[in-house]
């Protein structure tokens, strides 16, 4: 076996390890490499969290069929990825139907112009499943992280559910 050949190997099997297969998105573990990386370089830890959450997946997935629901989440990470800066932001998918992005170097007004935009091609977007169209939305909630990231995390958590419940109700 040629060393090229097991180099090539090791980088796909690593490549697997940091991203979520559905979506092609970073995972936990690609997020927290990139995060560290990130923060190395660049004492000024200023960056805007924004979390996403798919609007009635469970209805999608219960109704439609789980293929179904990983086109949805396919259809959000390409819109998600399209609204975003590869050399300085960093998108995952969480888990489930939830989303979080990390702008760096960006201010809370910046977050909030992406997440309308990527909200809006969301909605948008013609879904069809067996020739019905299925609405597709996305609940989103913002926070500027200047400390600790799990608080700011946390932030924006709460305003993504206060967006969903505003919705529901």
């Amino acid at each position: 076996i040629s060393i090229l050949l097991v180099d090539e190997q090791r980088k796909k099997f690593r490549r697997l390890s940091l991203t979520d297969s559905m979506t092609g998105l970073l995972n936990r573990t690609g997020f927290n490499s990139q995060l560290e990386e990130y923060l190395e370089g660049n004492k000024q830890k200023n960056c805007v969290g924004i979390l996403l959450d798919v609007d009635n997946f469970k209805f999608i997935n219960d109704t439609w069929g789980h293929a179904a629901g990983d086109r949805a989440l396919q259809i959000i990470a390409n819109r998600m990825l399209s609204n975003t800066r590869t050399s300085h932001d960093i998108v995952i998918r969480t888990g489930g139907d939830e989303f979080m992005i990390l702008l760096f170097r960006s201010q809370a007004t910046d977050a909030i112009a992406i997440a309308q935009r990527i909200s809006g091609q969301v909605t948008s977007h013609v879904f069809v499943v067996d020739g019905h169209t299925v609405p597709l939305s996305v609940s989103w909630g913002i926070a500027e992280v200047n400390g600790e990231l799990d608080v700011a995390i946390q932030n924006a958590d709460s305003a993504m559910y206060r967006m969903k419940h505003t919705k529901e109700g």
